[in-house]
Formats: C-alpha cells, sequence, structure tokens
C-alpha cells in the first residue's frame, strides 16, 4: 500500500500509488502544532501556516501562488493542529511538478515579511472571532480547554487576540527555524505518479530544506477526581454540548480500538443508541454523535449534540443515563459486530481518494514513526473482544473522568445536580 524512504537530507517519504485514478496529492507534514508553543507565542503554529501563503523569493505575493494552482484547477490547503501542520496540493496527476515546485518553494523561500505579517494579524483575528461566533465549533474548543487547563493542549490552536497582536518577525523566523528541520518534516505523494522517478524528484525539490534536530514539547498533565463543567453563557437558539469522558490512553496504545468501537455503538452512525434514544425517540436534539480523540500523550471519548433550549437538563440526563446503562449492562455481541463492519467499511471508502489516503499515511508517520495500513487497522479492530469493550466502559465511564461543555443561555453551575453517571 506505501513505500518509505529516507532521503539524504533527514525528509522522510511516503508514497502510495493508487490504480484508477487521475489525480495525485502532494502533502508535506511538519512535526509542530499548539502543544510546542509557550503562552507568549499562542497561536504562532497556526499563524506561521497564513504566512506561508505571502509570497516567496520566486513567487512575489499569495496571487502569484493562488493563480498558478487555480490555473489547472487544483484543490489546496494548509492546517494546523495541536502537533503537526500540513500543506497539500491535490491536482491532475500532470502537474505533479507543479505541486512539488511550489509546496517546496513556500516551505523553503517564504520571505515573512513584517508588512504581510501585521495585515495578517486581522485576518486571523476575524478567524477567531468566527470561530467565537460559531458555538458548535467553539464548543470543542472548550472541552479541551476543560480537560487539560492553562497548558499547550487546552489552548486554543489559533491563539488569542493579544497573543496574536504581540508576534514580532523575529518570533516568527525563530519559530521557523526550531521546528521547520528536515528531520520534522514527512513528504507524502499519494495517486497516480511515476514510481521510477518519484524519490528523485522530491529530493531535487526538498533538498535545501534546513537541517537541525527538532525540538520536543512538554508532556501534558492530567488530574481529575470528580466531574467538571464549564458553562459559557451566549443567548443561542440552540444550546451546544460536549460530554467527554477522560482516559488514559493515546495513539500508542492497543486498546483505543475498543474504545473506538465503543464511541460507533453509542453515537457513530444514524442507528446508534444515542442518535435513536436522544433524537428519534425523544426529539431533544438535531445532531447527536460520538466519537474519540487520540493524540500521542491524551485521549478521551466525546458525544457531541445541538438541544433545544428548554429540554437541555432532560438531554444530559438522557445521555449519561446511556453511559450508566452500558456500564452497568454492556454491549451486545451484535452491536460490536456492526460496529466493526461499520469501521472496516468507513476506512475503505475514505481512502478512495489521494488526498484521504495522504493525510491517512503522513498523520501517521508524523506522528508514531510508524505507519499501519487500513488491512491491518481492520485486523485489530476485528479481534477486539466483547470482553474489551465492556470492561473499557466499566473503567471509562465515572464519576471521575466527567466532562462537560456547553454554550447557551446558563450559567456555571447550572448542571451540577445532574452530572453524574
Amino acid at each position: 500500500m506505501f513505500k518509505k524512504y529516507n532521503l539524504k537530507n533527514g525528509i522522510r517519504l511516503v508514497t502510495s500509488k493508487m490504480n484508477g485514478t487521475k489525480t495525485v496529492t502532494v502533502l508535506v507534514l511538519v512535526g509542530t502544532g499548539s502543544k510546542y508553543e509557550t503562552k507568549n507565542i499562542s497561536g504562532i503554529s497556526h499563524f506561521l501556516e497564513h504566512m506561508m501563503f505571502k509570497g516567496t523569493k520566486k513567487r512575489k505575493d499569495t496571487k502569484t501562488i493562488t493563480e498558478e494552482l487555480d490555473s489547472v484547477g487544483a484543490e489546496y490547503n494548509a492546517f494546523t493542529s495541536n502537533e503537526y501542520t500540513g500543506y497539500y496540493v491535490k491536482a491532475d496527476w500532470t502537474n505533479l511538478d507543479l505541486a512539488l515546485d511550489i509546496v517546496s518553494d513556500m516551505l523553503l523561500n517564504s520571505k515573512f515579511r513584517k508588512k504581510d505579517m501585521e495585515k495578517e494579524k486581522g485576518v486571523v483575528i476575524e478567524e477567531i472571532n468566527m470561530y467565537k461566533d460559531n458555538p458548535q465549533r467553539q464548543v470543542a474548543q472548550n472541552i479541551d480547554k476543560l480537560l487539560f487547563g492553562d497548558q499547550p493542549a487546552g489552548w486554543d490552536i489559533a491563539g488569542t487576540k493579544k497573543s496574536v497582536l504581540s508576534y514580532t518577525r523575529k518570533d516568527l523566523l525563530k519559530y521557523f527555524k526550531d521546528h521547520y528541520v528536515s528531520k520534522n518534516t514527512v513528504v507524502c505523494i499519494a495517486g497516480n505518479f511515476n514510481e521510477k522517478n518519484i524519490k528523485q524528484k522530491v529530493n531535487k525539490y526538498f533538498f535545501s530544506l534546513q537541517k537541525g534536530e527538532p525540538k520536543q514539547k512538554k508532556p501534558t498533565k492530567q488530574r481529575q477526581d470528580s466531574p467538571r463543567s464549564l458553562i459559557e453563557y451566549k443567548k443561542t437558539d440552540q444550546t451546544h454540548i460536549v460530554v467527554a469522558l477522560r482516559s488514559d490512553l493515546s495513539l500508542f496504545s492497543e486498546k483505543r480500538f475498543a474504545l473506538i468501537l465503543l464511541a460507533n455503538i453509542l453515537g457513530g452512525n444514524m442507528s446508534s443508541r444515542m442518535f435513536i434514544n436522544i433524537r428519534e425517540k425523544q426529539g431533544l436534539a438535531y445532531y447527536i454523535s460520538a466519537g474519540t480523540d487520540f493524540s500521542t500523550d491524551t485521549g478521551y471519548l466525546y458525544i457531541r449534540a445541538g438541544i433545544d433550549n428548554k429540554r437541555v437538563k432532560d438531554a444530559v440526563k438522557s445521555i449519561l443515563a446511556e453511559l450508566k446503562k452500558v456500564k452497568t449492562k454492556g454491549v451486545t455481541q451484535k452491536e460490536l459486530k456492526k460496529a466493526k463492519e461499520y469501521f472496516k467499511g468507513k476506512t475503505i471508502m475514505e481512502l478512495e481518494s489521494s488526498d484521504e489516503l495522504a493525510g491517512f499515511l503522513g498523520t501517521q508517520e508524523i506522528l508514531k514513526n510508524k505507519i499501519e495500513t487500513q488491512d491491518e487497522l481492520i485486523k485489530k479492530v476485528s479481534k477486539v473482544k466483547l470482553s474489551e469493550v465492556n470492561t473499557m466502559a466499566k473503567k471509562l465511564f465515572d464519576n471521575k473522568n466527567l466532562n462537560l461543555a456547553l454554550i447557551g443561555p446558563f450559567k456555571q453551575g447550572d448542571f451540577d445536580d445532574v452530572l453524574k453517571i
């Protein structure tokens, strides 16, 4: 499914040739994100991602970069997470060299001009404003803040208005120099390309990326003894909530597959327990779902929902009652079998496009320095036992792991009386 090369300058190259597609995706991942920041430069990983599009020695400004890509109908973007930053171009396979040239030019030759920085600060602040005006998105940030507190894992990836306004060009150049080094970079090529010369091509375009040892992040500290809540008052027509159960699992834990299946049974699809009970039977919510969030040193299960303001307590009670039911009575073999088949089907379908496949391979390599194929993951999921899922529920669904983030017309303390399993 993939090949991996270690280039002479330290860059890791991952390739996956796909039959039956006429597209190719170039994805470059750098192993840095908000977890690598300090408080005074919170959000700088995300800001640096923005600045990559502002002009290089070869391409003078944003318009020059984007016009080249738009002229061939390419899809392109960048993104920042807690632990990595990515840049990608997906295009017609005949434009592989153009994709490699532009992405490498941005990473190797961006000018980071002071005047561009000052303009982009306003753009990022408006992005922060947009997120805060979207309670469905903001409540997801609030649950991280509640779970992890005042440390990098609990900070907003975009930073704060204050931190964004404080960045200097010196700050930006130092952060770039510290983290954008060859040993901290993965180039992933997926789709239609010539396997015979792909290594030489990537080496040609990225060879001059600066060398150096990547900086390490501080481990995330976790401690909780009782239920917690973070209620943000906002006049909304719908209340948005996230219920999260803190775990001691990470991306490196083999036990995470049991938690993934448990989340699927609870709220992974339209026939899941939460969807049928909370939405279909009681009509309490339009959207409700469950999932998992794993990083290199943290992990949790979450339930998200948008609820009628007048019935929020009923919904929270029903969600917690469902958790208690699973904890005491367990899930069935039939439910587990369905969850396994759902995981298999979704995994196979999601990886049919070159951009999804590049992301699947690249993120594993940058985070774990190891790649498991879809067949290997499906095999591991298929081996999860019913007893493992039920043991996971008994351990996880406990008051000491329970967290509630909520945005709506309520105040702190309004849900203390119902926050228990």
